[in-house]
């Protein structure tokens, strides 16, 4: 995994943990519409999938979590470490279906471009969307993501190339989205990431879906 030594100044923020409702709230039309997208870091199948017995994803390097994955998220000193750190809690959130987690990782007018491309616009929506996921098609699933590079635009602003695969999920929405392979969804995603007001945090996210081979 890479890892730079430049040193930037020290942040923090608490990301609180909260529980889910066992009924999913409706949200709006515009939700609904890019939620389908958000599947990439995850593994392990719930049952009734439509494309079969799950296959074994690729694992990755392993990705260190953060004590209690909510103690400072983004706020290491070392660029590389505090980009590491989003995954891990991404990682984390998704494994505990943690919607409010998840999503406390983008800022609040962070836009998410998912894989069929729908957007997502504002934390809120990224939320509301996983709190749909969490308790509905994407229940039982596992993201896993391995960063592939990490390339920095200026000392605050990166983008963060990951490869994602989704496995354990119960069903795919009708909406176009296909597995890559029996029971895995892989994609390509790519984070914009801002370091703002010591702490780093994704701005923009674009998912492009690896398309099953013909």
């Amino acid at each position: 995994m890479l890892r730079l030594h430049n040193q930037d100044s020290d942040g923090t923020r608490q990301a609180a943990r909260t529980g889910h409702a066992a009924v999913v709230r409706l949200a709006p039309a515009s939700v609904w519409r890019g939620v389908i997208g958000l599947v990439l870091p995850l593994a392990a199948l719930a049952g009734g999938c439509r494309d079969g017995a799950p296959a074994a994803a690729t694992e990755p390097a392993a990705i260190r979590v953060p004590d209690a994955a909510s103690a400072a998220i983004g706020a290491s000193g070392q660029r590389s470490a505090a980009i590491e750190d989003l995954v891990a809690i991404a990682t984390a959130a998704w494994s505990a279906k943690d919607a409010a987690l998840y999503a406390s990782i983008y800022a609040e007018d962070a836009e998410v471009v998912n894989p069929i491309g729908g957007i997502l616009a504002g934390r809120e929506a990224v939320r509301l969307g996983h709190v749909f996921l969490f308790n509905g098609p994407f229940a039982g699933s596992t993201q896993t993501i391995a960063i592939r590079r990490i390339q920095y635009l200026t000392g605050t602003i990166a983008i963060v190339h990951q490869d994602v695969a989704l496995t354990g999920y119960a069903f795919l929405p009708p909406n176009g989205l296909q597995a890559t392979e029996p029971g895995v969804v892989r994609t390509r995603v790519a984070w914009v990431v801002m370091k703002r007001g010591g702490t780093w945090e994704i701005v923009a996210q674009q998912m492009t879906l690896i398309p099953p081979a013909t």
